[in-house]
């Protein structure tokens, strides 16, 4: 990072850098663990601050998470502290080496390099063989290419209403099953299975509304 950055935390505040396959060694030396990240994942609106907008995310990335039970609209890192230092510094993630707010070139290019992906981690937390299967029967029951066309149709297609809802609760059902089986502790989820539906949703302008045993799904207002 340049001498002249002023330590104000903004960059950080703005949300945990994505890692990359340099960022391997942060576990292999147990300096980030399972809890510490969460993944974001394909087909996940993502803000494309060259075009000013929301696009669909291309492939999953892995990032380090906000601090727990932090507010779903605060991204903060995790490692920011009070004074506005990090708490891994000299063993913080490439993005974040590379990222000066003044000089974002160096950060583009990196941007174009390998992530490191779920399955990897798994390899190399040594994780059960299993996980990754959680993984995949996650992302085929709930992927997102799915749920954006049904998501616009909510309001005049109760066909798709329904689906989507089968969905919400699938992903919700999913992820209470594996903790009551101890198949993965619940911190682990937000990395196995990124965010759960019930906040994603809001990204297509959805709310989940309880009702008598259930939830509803409501369009925001506008």
């Amino acid at each position: 990072m340049s001498s002249s950055c002023v330590n104000c935390g903004a960059c950080c505040r703005k949300g945990g850098p994505a890692l990359h396959t340099k960022d391997a060694y942060l576990f292999e030396e147990n300096i980030l663990q399972i809890q510490d990240v969460v993944t974001i994942r394909a087909g996940e609106l993502v803000r494309d601050d060259m075009k000013n907008r929301l696009v669909p995310l291309p492939a999953e990335l892995v990032k380090l998470a906000p601090a727990k039970n932090a507010r779903p609209d605060d991204w903060t890192c995790r490692f920011l502290t009070s004074n506005n230092r990090c708490f891994l510094h000299g063993k913080h993630p490439a993005e974040c080496r590379a990222f000066y707010c003044k000089e974002p070139e160096a950060l583009m290019q990196l941007s174009n390099e390998p992530r490191l992906e779920r399955e990897k981690i798994c390899e190399i937390i040594n994780a059960p063989g299993y996980w990754t299967e959680l993984i995949k029967t996650h992302e085929e029951a709930v992927g997102y290419e799915e749920l954006g066309p049904w998501a616009l149709k909510i309001d005049e297609d109760s066909d798709a209403r329904q689906k989507f809802l089968e969905k919400v609760e699938f992903d919700r059902s999913f992820r209470e099953l594996v903790v009551e089986k101890k198949a993965a502790p619940e911190e682990a989820l937000p990395f196995l299975f990124g965010r759960p539906l019930l906040q994603t949703m809001i990204m297509f302008k959805l709310e989940a509304r309880p009702v008598e045993n259930g939830f509803n799904i409501v369009k925001m207002p506008d």
